[in-house]
């Protein structure tokens, strides 16, 4: 008869208790902010400030967000409409960006709006562990303190936050924003398209999502979303919504 080794005594006791602590970790780790999106979820926030991508739904604000910038092209027409429109918005600058558009991210501040950032580089978070996550977070806040404009806001590249994201960011000052409502301005040249994705979720407390750069996406893109920006400025204004900065929507 063939001899069957023992296992050491507790080690059907110890393997599913360390599987479902791999498997707690690896969800906490990488979940997605896109299952948090304001289009699939009634929440505002997480918990202790750490994520959020609605405002308060009174009074009846929506704020309006620009990433992927700054764009010696691009942005300063974007400013220009939003001039136009009376709009005050928020800005997420690339770290790697604005260390050579200083004037730039200085213009933006000038002309009203609140300078964020969006990391250093535009990499998937999903892919990269915390001590990157940590370095590129840090070096993008250092680089807008040298410009002048320490971020109070912080939106992680393509929205996705994971618990390293919101915990450097946390650690760091900085409070991590979403958005509940986007153009997707890569998929359609057409602006109507663009303003009925943002127009079907602009409610009080709304955060928009735009672009001032197509770094990331086809070429002029960005010109799809600024000409669907007067058709939501004007269906704010039949709706009785105000657009403000973060800073005048939460803080």
């Amino acid at each position: 008869m063939a001899r069957r080794d023992r296992a050491p005594l507790g080690a059907h006791r110890v393997r599913p208790a360390l599987t479902t602590v791999a498997l707690a970790t690896i969800g906490t780790q990488y979940v997605a902010s896109l299952v948090a999106l304001g289009q699939w979820t009634p929440f505002q926030a997480l918990p202790g400030k750490l994520c959020r991508w609605q405002g308060p739904r009174v009074p009846a604000r929506v704020a309006i967000t620009f990433d992927d910038g700054p764009d010696p092209v691009v942005t300063p027409r974007v400013l220009d409409r939003l001039d136009e429109l009376r709009i005050r918005a928020t800005f997420f600058p690339l770290g790697s960006r604005a260390a050579h558009e200083p004037e730039l991210v200085a213009e933006i501040a000038r002309r009203g709006h609140v300078v964020g950032t969006h990391g250093y580089e535009h990499r998937h978070h999903l892919f990269r562990g915390p001590a990157w996550i940590r370095r590129d977070l840090a070096r993008a806040c250092e680089t807008m303190h040298v410009a002048g404009f320490p971020p109070t806001w912080y939106r992680p590249a393509y929205g996705q936050a994971t618990a390293a994201t919101l915990l450097a960011a946390r650690a760091m000052g900085l409070q991590t924003v979403l958005w509940s409502a986007w153009g997707r301005e890569w998929v359609t040249r057409d602006p109507r398209d663009v303003a009925a994705r943002i127009v079907r979720h602009l409610r009080p407390g709304a955060i928009v999502l735009l672009h001032d750069s197509d770094l990331f996406g086809p070429p002029g893109m960005w010109r799809t979303g600024l000409e669907a920006l007067g058709v939501v400025g004007a269906e704010m204004d039949r709706r009785g919504l105000t657009p403000v900065t973060l800073d005048e929507m939460v803080l």
